[in-house]
């Protein structure tokens, strides 16, 4: 097993079971920054932490509410806002202020967490049957460290549908925006 892959599975282990991810050292903090997710009415359902790891890469934890069973695309957006956006006919886009899916690269293709498209394209989340979902995995195309990369500042998003990551139909059929947040500083407990 590599170095990179028993950091990896460090952090996983103490993010599944809640214990602190920052060493003791203030000088050898892990960089961790959050998303409190909320549903179009603003109430908050859930979270999501973002942990930079010292080799590159991001291990990422979602735990959210609220959600249709089954599966949801999820996905980074440019922008770190949560409010809706209004067009000019007046129509209302839940989360529309967060943009588009976030392509650091200008690909402009939508081919999911492994392909060479958006870096924003992230793994489908499954909800339960009472609307609860509950993730934790790693990816090398994110950073929280700076560079072309970065996510903090921008938004995370939960879609109504499952992401097929394909361009066809439009950002693999992941539909409207039911969940978002702003990706930006840990809160104090």
């Amino acid at each position: 097993m590599t170095s990179k892959s028993l950091i990896t599975l460090a952090f996983a282990s103490a993010l599944a079971v809640g214990a602190p991810l920052a060493p003791a050292s203030a000088a050898d903090r892990t960089p961790t920054y959050a998303a409190y997710i909320v549903d179009p009415a603003g109430k908050e359902v859930g979270r999501a932490t973002f942990v930079g790891i010292d080799t590159g890469g991001v291990l990422v934890r979602i735990d959210t509410m609220g959600l249709t069973p089954g599966r949801h695309g999820m996905h980074i957006h440019e922008t770190g806002s949560c409010l809706a956006l209004v067009d000019t006919t007046g129509k209302s886009t839940p989360f529309g202020a967060a943009g588009a899916h976030f392509d650091p690269a200008s690909t402009s293709h939508h081919a999911g967490p492994s392909g060479m498209g958006h870096a924003g394209d992230l793994p489908n989340l499954t909800a339960t049957g009472s609307g609860h979902a509950r993730t934790t995995f790693f990816t090398d195309r994110l950073s929280v460290k700076g560079g072309g990369n970065n996510i903090v500042g921008r938004s995370i998003i939960i879609h109504a549908n499952e992401d097929n990551y394909t361009d066809e139909p439009m950002n693999g059929g992941s539909g409207g925006r039911v969940e978002c947040g702003e990706i930006g500083p840990l809160r104090s407990s």
